[in-house]
């Protein structure tokens, strides 16, 4: 294998050297591989262009082929409800069935009227092929008649079997469902039987048989070899619908889902046409039509590659005529080149014993074209050639020194660049810490979104719940007050249930659920105005508001765990305006600030042990009608002077490694100074505590905007 890719490699090594040095070898093969390009391009332009035609063609023709096809359709299924229809309006069969409605069960005439109907449907379904049963069910879903006997006696659910009906059939029900009995697809027509006053007192039902319906779509209809045409319907509830095949050689107990882009725009109810690949993953072309009354989905494909095939068949015709005509005019090309690279060899021969030193050498000028021009021009660049040699040793060691003073000016500008690539780090730096910042505001919207509608549903229902709970509760104690000889397996229930306490703890149980939806809603709340991703970069905010949604966030800080203290938190809000900021910038940095005041009482709460309350205090008043101020106050142990002086520096931190990056204080600088023109400042004594102080303008210059 090794030697395989040496020999190989050796080869295009050798190709790909004649092809540099040779100007012929060049020539004509840029020239043939233009003439093959624009041959492909033509070739494809041409079979889309049919293909573009074809498709067209085809789309009406497989329009037309399901149009008539589902006209038929419709019409037999249409056939089949009148014909059941008719069949409940026979005298005979209206009496016989009002009678097994009406008349007891041991009675003569309830038994001379079932026999009547068994013997009349029995007939009735050998007569007419489209029925394949009809049978008489009761309002509770019970078969009392049918002409299949296997049948009499079973119960069917009556869901399908409701009144359902449709402009084109009147006082009939039609459903498409699978038998609870034998998982098989079904068709069903039903109709109400009434009494003489109008009252209904059941159904007369039947199940179509569904082998016409696959002579009516499997007929031969002139759409080649590949052609087909199909139904899908939609089975199972609106949760958990799938889309199955209709046929009665493949539908099975166990059939399987299909899909392909047809099937699901037409289960939502659309009409369309279009390219794509079949339930099989065959590439097809095919239209695609929903029949809302029979609820079924009626397909027509046919596979693009029969479909295209004469698109193809043109393009390959052309193509083939293409590749020979380049082949002559690269023949022709070659003797062309040879005249042109003769006289380029002599030039070429002639400027390699010039390039060995041999100044004294010219080119000879054969032709009187541009070549020939090329060789005088040759010619006389010799001679200059010569001359600057003369020249150049005259100037070397003038060269030398500004070679000197060059390497010089390197060295100072290679230092101003080093300094300059030592800012573009701390600056990257920012950018990095301010797109997580970024990241994470997307991720707390985006959580806070997901959760926020299933909390709705909860929080939506807990109220009728609880409703609910008291109305049982209450009709139970209603059952205890009037019915108390309560039966003993009763009473043995309730005993095992307690349920005394049971009315006791229910209600509490629910309202424990209300009001942790509603803590669930504030921490939603607070994340979605926290992250402020659906708001405008720049927009008048509430200042309190940002401070509470930071201090929501952090209340599994703020509360009283194992190994820390509990942290109080002393608010002194002022009569703030609504403040012109970068609402999710300003956050961060109230964000930044009150976890490094949380950290450092933390700290020294675990180092001391004393019995010390951690407290942090925040106070908001207006400086005057341009300037609102902010204080943050902590009780912690305080910093350093000469670590305070510090603590805006980009990358200084004083916690352990791993813990902090020593950007957090510089991005919150940047983003109030820079970005808002306020103030941020820090004073702190060692074993007082520290004290951080906003100031922020009420409204954003131009420039600041702009920026």
């Amino acid at each position: 294998m090794k030697n395989i890719k040496t020999s190989c490699h050796n080869y295009f090594s050798q190709i790909s050297g004649i092809w540099r040095r040779s100007l012929l070898v060049q020539l004509v093969s840029s020239f043939l591989l233009l003439s093959l390009t624009t041959v492909l391009i033509v070739g494809l332009a041409v079979f889309y262009q049919a293909r573009d035609a074809l498709k067209s063609s085809v789309f009406d023709q497989l329009t037309m082929a399901a149009e008539l096809k589902q006209d038929e359709l419709r019409r037999w299924i249409s056939d089949q409800g009148q014909s059941l229809y008719a069949i409940a309006q026979i005298p005979e069969i209206q009496a016989n069935s009002q009678n097994i409605f009406s008349q007891p069960k041991t009675s003569p005439e309830y038994e001379a009227s079932v026999k009547s109907l068994e013997t009349s449907f029995s007939q009735i379904v050998e007569n007419l092929s489209g029925l394949q049963e009809i049978f008489l069910i009761t309002r509770n879903g019970r078969i009392l008649v049918s002409s299949n006997l296997k049948n009499k006696g079973k119960y069917q659910p009556l869901s399908q079997y409701g009144e359902v009906s449709s402009p084109t059939l009147k006082n009939l029900a039609f459903n498409f469902y699978r038998s609870p009995d034998t998982g098989k697809l079904i068709i069903t027509f039903s109709t109400n039987i009434k009494d003489q006053e109008g009252k209904i007192l059941g159904m007369l039902a039947s199940h179509l048989n569904l082998r016409r319906i696959d002579e009516v779509i499997q007929a031969s209809s002139g759409l080649g070899e590949t052609g087909v045409t199909y139904l899908v319907t939609k089975i199972g509830s609106t949760l958990s619908s799938r889309n199955i095949l209709v046929s009665t050689e493949e539908t099975t107990t166990e059939d399987k889902t299909i899909h392909s882009q047809a099937i699901a725009q037409a289960a939502e109810g659309k009409d369309g046409r279009g390219l794509y690949e079949d339930y099989k993953g065959v590439p097809v072309i095919g239209v695609y039509f929903w029949l809302e009354q029979q609820n079924l989905a009626l397909i027509a494909e046919m596979t693009q590659k029969e479909a295209f095939t004469p698109a193809r068949k043109l393009a390959e015709r052309i193509f083939l005529i293409g590749l020979g005509s380049a082949g002559i005019l690269a023949i022709a090309m070659w003797m062309l080149g040879k005249r042109i690279t003769q006289p380029i060899r002599a030039i070429a021969h002639t400027a390699h014993l010039v390039s060995q030193g041999d100044l004294n050498q010219t080119a000879p000028v054969l032709t009187e074209n541009e070549i020939g021009e090329l060789a005088k021009a040759f010619n006389q660049m010799t001679w200059q050639l010569k001359k600057s040699y003369e020249n150049l040793e005259n100037y070397s060691h003038v060269l030398e020194e500004r070679v000197t003073e060059r390497t010089q000016e390197l060295k100072e500008k290679n230092a101003n660049l080093k300094s300059t690539l030592n800012e573009l780090k701390k600056t990257q730096a920012q950018l990095v810490q301010n797109e997580k910042m970024v990241s994470l505001g997307q991720l707390v919207a985006g959580i806070a979104h997901e959760i926020n509608n299933p909390v709705n549903f909860i929080y939506g229902n807990i109220e009728p719940a609880q409703q609910y709970a008291e109305e049982i509760l209450e009709l139970l104690e209603l059952y205890q007050e009037y019915y108390p000889e309560a039966d003993p397996e009763i009473l043995d229930l309730t005993e095992s249930l307690d349920l005394d306490f049971l009315k006791q703890d229910f209600p509490r149980l629910l309202k424990s659920m209300y009001e942790g939806a509603e803590r669930i809603k504030e921490i939603v709340l607070s994340l979605r105005n926290f992250s402020r991703l659906d708001e405008s970069s720049q927009k008048q905010v509430d200042i309190h508001e940002g401070l509470d949604n930071t201090l929501m966030i952090l209340q599994s800080r703020l509360k009283p765990r194992h190994g820390h203290a509990h942290i109080r938190v002393v608010k002194n809000y002022g009569q703030l305006p609504a403040v012109e900021c970068l609402a999710g910038q300003v956050n961060q940095v109230f964000m930044n600030i009150i976890t490094n005041g949380l950290d450092a009482m933390e700290e020294v709460w675990l180092e001391t042990g004393l019995p010390l309350v951690p407290t942090l205090t925040i106070t908001t008043n207006l400086v005057n009608e341009k300037i609102i101020a902010i204080q943050i106050t902590d009780n912690g142990p305080g910093i350093a002077d000469d670590v305070r002086k510090r603590i805006f520096d980009p990358f200084f931190t004083t916690k352990p490694v791993g813990k902090g990056t020593g950007l957090g204080l510089s991005i919150s600088y940047q983003i109030i100074v820079e970005k808002h023109q306020g103030k941020l400042e820090c004073y702190s004594e060692l074993g007082k505590g520290t004290e951080f102080m906003i100031y922020l303008p009420v409204k954003l210059s131009q420039s600041t905007q702009k920026t």
